[in-house]
C-alpha cells in the first residue's frame, strides 16, 4: 500500500461493498469500479469517493487518466474461466493508468483444496497474464484471514505498465548488428 501513498486518483477495480475503499480515499481521489448493483448500493459513502458500475474490460474511463489501479480479489473472479478475462482486465487497467502509474494487485494463491468458487493463481500464470501490459515489480506471498478467520495464501503484486508494448526486435546476425549500430550513430 505504500506505493499508493503519492497517487492523487486511484481505480479500486472490482470494489465490492469498498472495504478497502475509505482507507484508499484517506490520501487521494477514488473512482471504485465494480458490476454489482447491490455491493455498490451497500459501500460507504465518502466525499473523495465516485462509484461507478462498470465491466472491469470496458471501463469509462480516459485514457492515462489514473495514477493508480487497486484491485483486491478481482483476479481470482476473472481467472475461473481461463486467463483471457484476466487479460482484458490488465490491458484495460494499462490504458488507464498514466505512463508513471502503478497497479496493486491480491488474488487468491490457496492451492489448498476447500470449498471456493474462485480459482487459485500460482505465480507463473501472474506473471503471464501480464505479458506485454505490466512489469513486475514484486511478487509476494503472504497468509492471510478473512473476516470469518478463514486463513487462506494470496499473491499481492505491484506492477508497472509497458508503456511501449511493442517487443524490441534485436537483429539477428552480427552483420544486421552493426548495420543497427551505425544507424544510431
Amino acid at each position: 500500500m505504500a506505493v499508493l501513498r503519492s497517487a492523487r486518483l486511484i481505480l479500486d477495480a472490482g470494489c465490492a461493498a469498498g472495504r478497502a475503499t475509505v482507507e484508499l480515499a484517506a490520501g487521494a481521489r477514488v473512482i471504485a469500479m465494480d458490476r454489482d448493483a447491490e455491493a455498490l448500493a451497500r459501500a460507504p459513502r465518502h466525499p473523495n469517493i465516485w462509484y461507478v458500475r462498470a465491466d472491469s474490460d470496458r471501463v469509462p474511463i480516459a485514457t492515462d487518466a489514473l495514477d493508480a489501479v487497486y484491485s483486491f480479489g478481482l483476479l481470482q473472479v476473472l481467472g475461473v474461466d481461463g486467463n483471457e478475462d484476466i487479460r482484458r482486465a490488465l490491458r484495460e487497467f494499462q490504458r488507464m493508468l498514466r505512463p508513471a502509474g502503478v497497479a496493486v494487485m491480491g488474488t487468491l494463491a490457496d492451492f489448498r483444496t476447500h470449498d471456493s468458487p474462485f480459482r487459485s493463481l500460482t505465480g507463473a500464470e501472474v506473471s503471464q497474464c501480464m505479458r506485454n501490459t505490466f512489469n513486475l515489480r514484486e511478487l509476494i506471498g503472504l497468509m492471510d484471514s478473512d473476516a470469518a478467520g478463514i486463513r487462506s495464501r494470496y499473491w499481492y503484486i505491484h506492477a508497472v505498465p509497458i508503456t511501449d508494448p511493442a517487443p524490441r526486435r534485436r537483429p539477428g546476425s552480427p552483420r544486421q548488428a552493426r548495420a543497427a549500430a551505425k544507424r544510431r550513430l
